[in-house]
């Protein structure tokens, strides 16, 4: 059957009149379809908290399940048992590591649109498993552990690490020119604390150690004293009481010695009456420890440094208080640049258990 012009033209704009009305006017099928594929349409996050999706990064999700297992690694590899935290506290490593997420799938984004990428050597990774093999007490241990969070092979494991190790590599790159010191940051930082710079005073000590617990403080002190009174009768030398009496098992096969010693490096009971005593000076003493015999063999004062011998120092240290900011702020670059594309839902994460 043959339709009209006209009645063509009525259908077609009748189908445009509830093309129109169902997107802008009473939200019918279209509308609900369309808002769907928006990530930050209500209804997208409505779909996302029923699928388990806590965010959308150039276009690939981010799901619940990652989330958990990145903050319960997290936990791990800081050494932490995820359950002896509290509901608050897993919250708190969700929502940091979902950013950290965020920031991870940016970055392989860029690192594989990137053939100049540094990558992850063999030997960097194998060196990498190792350090964290050191936390446990046997391999068998931390495979238990790698099963217990989901890793399912030391494979799967080395995998991870080399996207860790890549990721470093690339945020370095990027750090190195927003660490740069000029010489003026050095010369004000060795100028304002020049005498924090300067070489602490220095002592030269040897000791006899006798411990007090679980034993009377005096009879313990008699000990000491004994000791002390064959040392100034020549009935004994040094190195044979630290030998024969001393009970600081790293010392005494030395004579007792310690080397060189900071005010600042040990406990102030036992530094504090060394620090007093003169060059040559014999003296018992007690520390919280226990009682000493101890002899202070040289001293050295307070030398104040040269510009030269600190610059590398003060640069290394002014790098390191650049270092936070400079990430952060390396991290908001990337998200800026790609903020049309990035949409978190944190009450989705809120609302894990």
């Amino acid at each position: 059957m043959k339709i009209s012009f006209t009645a063509r033209l009525l259908i077609y704009c009748g189908v445009l009149l509830y093309v129109a009305l169902d997107l802008y006017g009473f939200a019918g099928p279209l509308r609900k379809a369309i808002n769907r594929r928006k990530s930050d349409s209500p209804e997208f996050i409505e779909e996302a908290k029923k699928n388990g999706i806590a965010a959308m990064v150039l276009g690939r999700p981010v799901t619940t399940a990652q989330v958990e297992r990145a903050a319960r690694e997290r936990l791990w590899l800081e050494g932490k048992s995820w359950k002896d935290t509290t509901p608050e506290q897993r919250t708190l490593v969700r929502k940091a590591v979902l950013f950290d997420l965020v920031d991870h799938q940016l970055i392989r984004s860029k690192i594989a649109a990137n053939k100049d990428a540094a990558r992850a050597s063999e030997e960097e990774i194998s060196e990498r498993i190792k350090q964290l093999l050191a936390r446990f007490v046997s391999r068998t241990d931390m495979e238990q552990s790698m099963q217990a969070q989901g890793i399912a092979s030391e494979a799967e494991l080395r995998l991870r690490m080399t996207a860790m190790i890549e990721m470093e590599k690339y945020i370095d790159r990027q750090l190195q020119p927003l660490l740069e010191v000029s010489e003026d940051e050095v010369k004000d930082f060795y100028e304002k604390y020049l005498e924090a710079l300067a070489l602490p005073e220095m002592i030269q000590v040897r000791h006899v150690f006798w411990a007090t617990l679980g034993k009377e403080s005096e009879a313990v002190k008699s000990l000491a004293e004994q000791a002390l009174a064959a040392l100034q009768k020549k009935e004994k030398t040094f190195e044979q009481l630290a030998k024969e009496s001393s009970e600081d098992e790293r010392s005494k096969l030395q004579g007792g010695q310690l080397g060189w010693i900071r005010k600042d490096r040990l406990p102030a009971d036992f530094t504090e009456p060394l620090f007093a005593m003169q060059k040559n000076q014999v003296a018992v003493f007690r520390s919280k420890l226990g009682w000493h015999l101890a002899e202070v063999l040289d001293r050295k004062a307070v030398q104040p440094r040269t510009l030269e011998a600190c610059t590398e120092e003060i640069r290394r240290a002014l790098a390191d208080q650049k270092r936070p900011e400079a990430l952060q702020n390396i991290r908001l670059a990337i998200r800026q640049t790609h903020k049309e594309h990035i949409h978190t839902y944190l009450s989705v994460v809120e609302a894990m258990p």
